[in-house]
């Protein structure tokens, strides 16, 4: 996804447009910069207060995909995001934004306190502040927030017999990139419950809760805190074994070079200006090419370093990873035990319970039950 720069941020900040698509195309590369979360979260601030008013929910939509999708690497963007949360709403609150921009920034907040993305004591304060100053309350219902995806309907010309004019092509296709609110937004546990009203596209329970079950470093690992993946890791190491300090070529050159580039002492039995430069010619190549192998062996020290950096990521990220697992089997053989003991309660008091087929029934002497017809006799 090439480097990062603050220069590069910015210019994709300018051409962000209100699409779904960009909003994940520029979230994934942030994502993969994280290690300049900090810079990232300035610049995003700086840009966030000087652009037009219509285009701050944008902003905004970014940094709730940020956000949200960075948590399973680390929690970078979360915590300095966190630093400047409270400004960031207050700045809206100021701007005298139209209801339906508010009611999709309270859903916002109230989608973050679902997830517990932040903290719950400032959360808590930047929705009492929001709710106060902006007098719209915090939207918590679905169908608070209209898609932004809405299908325009087909306009047609009394004059031309239906045809479009170019304007209203071009609008349309504005539209259709748009994005669909609810679609970034929705959160599992209410797709979860719409799914019951639903027999199509129901989404699988393991998809659902797939995020909350996935296994990831949560702090950052040393150096960039971007823990390699095991193929780029073993593409680097085997790139390690073509290295300068393996080239036996170049090592056998500079073995074969005869003594009198090297001894000082052979100068003195020289004889002629001609051997002279013909000494030159070979110090001269003997230069060039020892110059190109130390800078060859630079550049692999260079990578060794590289490669060492990602060696540690990696086995920090592993050893994280294998932290979490034992922590996650610990509180499932928790949970184990908690089933295997309400198991023996319930099964206790089953036991307890009187038998059925000793109760009063049909021949205990009780009137029968009247029938239907005989109610209005």
């Amino acid at each position: 996804m090439g480097t990062y720069s603050d220069g590069e941020f910015e210019r994709k900040l300018n051409d962000l447009r209100d699409s779904q698509k960009e909003i994940q195309s520029i979230s994934a590369w942030l994502v993969h910069h994280r290690a300049h979360s900090r810079s990232i979260i300035k610049v995003w601030y700086k840009n966030f207060k000087s652009i037009q008013k219509a285009r701050k929910l944008t902003f905004m939509y970014l940094a709730n995909d940020v956000v949200q999708n960075s948590r399973r690497k680390g929690q970078e963007y979360v915590k300095e995001f966190s630093t400047i949360l409270m400004k960031v709403f207050h700045h809206l609150s100021s701007l005298g934004l139209e209801d339906k921009t508010k009611q999709s920034l309270g859903r916002l907040l109230h989608i973050w306190g679902e997830r517990q993305i932040f903290e719950k004591s400032l959360l808590q304060d930047v929705e009492n502040m929001w709710s106060r100053k902006s007098k719209a309350p915090l939207d918590t219902s679905t169908d608070s927030i209209k898609s932004t995806a809405t299908t325009p309907s087909r306009k047609h010309s009394s004059n031309s017999g239906g045809a479009q004019n170019a304007a209203e092509i071009a609008e349309e296709r504005r539209k259709s990139d748009n994005i669909d609110i609810d679609e970034m937004l929705e959160s599992p546990l209410r797709k979860l419950n719409q799914s019951k009203d639903s027999s199509h596209d129901t989404p699988s329970i393991t998809q659902l809760l797939e995020e909350s079950t996935t296994l990831s470093p949560r702090l950052a690992s040393p150096g960039s805190g971007d823990p390699p993946e095991p193929e780029e890791l073993i593409v680097a190491l085997q790139n390690l074994e073509n290295a300068a300090s393996s080239d036996a070529e170049v090592r056998e050159k500079i073995a074969k070079l005869p003594p009198e580039v090297s001894e000082i002492t052979k100068l003195e039995a020289l004889t002629t200006a001609q051997q002279g430069r013909d000494l030159l010619v070979q110090v001269e190549a003997a230069s060039s090419l020892l110059d190109d192998y130390n800078s060859r062996l630079q550049e692999e020290l260079k990578e060794r370093k590289r490669v060492g950096n990602m060696v540690s990521e990696f086995l920090s990220a592993q050893r994280e990873l294998l932290a979490q697992a034992e922590e996650r089997l610990e509180q499932y053989y928790e949970k184990l035990e908690k089933m295997k003991g309400m198991e023996r309660d319930l099964r206790s008091h089953i036991a307890a319970l009187p038998d059925i087929p000793v109760l009063p029934g049909s021949g205990s002497g009780l009137d029968a039950l009247p029938r239907g017809g005989d109610l209005f006799r």
